[in-house]
C-alpha cells in the first residue's frame, strides 16, 4: 500500500440539507488531508444543492455527480463509487458525522493489521446532535444474526470490486449485504474506537422501515436476497433453509425451538464452513453465537416444562461453550414461570 494513498469518501444525498453541512465538514476537516469527496446528489425540494456548492467553491478535493433520474441508495453508491479515483473508499450519509480522526485512525489499523475492511464502533446522537449512547459492536462472528459492521469503515477498492459493487436488488440492506458478501473474499478488522456519530431522527431510512409498511416490506425482501447470497457462499443445496432461518432471526419472526434439533447436522455443516473461512476466529466462537441464539428461542417459548428439555438439549449441544449468562437464562426459563 502506498504510504499516503487517496481516499474516496462517498456522499449520496437527497433531500438532506438539515444536517449536510456538518456531514460535509467532518469530511473535509479530517486530520488526514488526503481525501476526495464525492458527492453523488439527486435532485431535491430542499436547498441541498446550493449547500453543496458553497463547499465545492472552497475545497477542491470535492467531485459533485448530479444523477438526472432517482436512483436508490446502492445505486447511488455505485455511481459514486465508479466516479471515485482513491486507493481507498468510504461513505457516509448526510445526517451523520466522522470523528475528527476517524480516516487517519481506520487507515493506520489497516496497515498495522494487514487487512482489507476496517469497521468502528460509534456514538449515537439525537437530531440535535446530542449524545444518546455509545454503541460498541459484538464481536465479528456476531455478524451472522446483526449488522455489527456499522456505519464507520474503510475498506480497499479491491473489496468493491470482487464484490462487483453494491447490489441494487438489496435496498435498505445494501450495506449490510456489501459486508457479508466481502467475507468470502476479504480480511476485516474490528477497530474498537468510537469514530462516527450516528444521528437518530425521524426522517432516517432506518426510522422509516420501523413505521412505514410498505418500507418494511421492501426491507424484509431485501433480507431474504441478502441472506440467500450470504449462504450459498457456504452451502449448497440447504442454502436456502439456512437463509430463511437467518431471515427470520433477523426479521424478529417466531421461530420454533424444534427447528434447532431438526436441523441440527445443517447447523454443524455450516458452522464448520465458516470456520475454515479466515474471518472467524474459531468453531468455538461460531458455536457460542448460535447457542446465544438457541437459547433466545428457547426463552420465547411458553412453557416451562419444555423449557427444561430444551435447556438439556443446549447443555448437550453447546456444553464446551455455555457461560454463567445463559446458565441462568435457562434456569431462570426452566423452573420458575415468567
Amino acid at each position: 500500500m502506498k504510504s499516503n494513498p487517496l481516499i474516496s469518501i462517498i456522499l449520496p444525498v437527497y433531500n438532506g440539507a438539515k444536517f449536510l453541512s456538518e456531514s460535509i465538514e467532518s469530511c473535509l476537516n479530517q486530520s488526514y488531508k488526503n481525501i476526495e469527496l464525492i458527492i453523488v446528489y439527486e435532485h431535491s425540494a430542499d436547498n441541498t444543492l446550493a449547500i453543496i456548492n458553497k463547499y465545492a467553491t472552497l475545497d477542491n478535493r470535492i467531485k459533485v455527480i448530479i444523477n438526472e433520474e432517482k436512483q436508490n441508495l446502492p445505486a447511488a453508491l455505485n455511481i459514486g463509487h465508479t466516479a471515485a479515483t482513491g486507493d481507498l473508499f468510504s461513505w457516509t450519509s448526510d445526517d451523520n458525522i466522522y470523528e475528527h480522526d476517524a480516516i487517519r485512525i481506520m487507515l493506520s489499523a489497516m496497515i498495522d493489521n494487514k487487512v482489507d475492511v476496517v469497521y468502528t464502533d460509534m456514538i449515537i446522537i439525537d437530531d440535535t446532535g446530542k449524545k444518546c449512547r455509545d454503541y460498541l459492536f459484538l464481536n465479528f462472528e456476531n455478524v451472522l444474526f446483526r449488522n455489527y459492521f456499522g456505519n464507520c469503515f474503510l475498506y480497499k477498492k479491491d473489496v468493491f470490486s470482487r464484490n462487483k459493487g453494491y447490489d441494487e436488488n438489496c435496498f435498505l440492506v445494501e450495506d449490510y449485504d456489501f459486508w457479508l458478501r466481502a467475507i468470502e473474499h476479504s480480511l476485516f478488522y474490528q477497530c474498537k474506537k468510537k469514530l462516527y456519530r450516528y444521528r437518530k431522527h425521524d426522517t432516517s431510512l432506518t426510522h422509516q422501515i420501523a413505521v412505514n409498511p410498505d418500507k418494511k416490506q421492501l426491507w424484509n425482501s431485501s433480507v431474504a436476497k441478502m441472506y440467500n447470497a450470504f449462504t450459498t457462499i457456504f452451502l449448497d443445496k440447504e442454502a436456502e433453509s439456512m437463509a430463511e432461518f437467518l431471515s427470520k432471526s433477523l426479521n424478529y419472526q417466531q421461530i420454533p425451538f424444534k427447528w434447532i434439533i431438526e436441523n441440527e447436522a445443517l447447523i454443524k455443516r455450516f458452522t464448520e464452513k465458516l470456520a475454515l473461512n479466515e474471518n472467524f476466529k474459531s468453531k468455538i466462537a461460531i458455536d457460542k453465537v448460535f447457542m446465544n441464539k438457541a437459547v433466545e428461542l428457547m426463552v420465547q417459548d411458553k412453557g416451562v416444562k419444555s423449557n427444561f428439555f430444551k435447556s438439556l438439549y443446549i447443555i448437550k449441544k453447546y456444553g464446551l461453550v455455555i457461560d454463567k449468562k445463559a446458565i441462568k437464562t435457562m434456569i431462570k426459563y426452566s423452573f420458575f414461570k415468567k
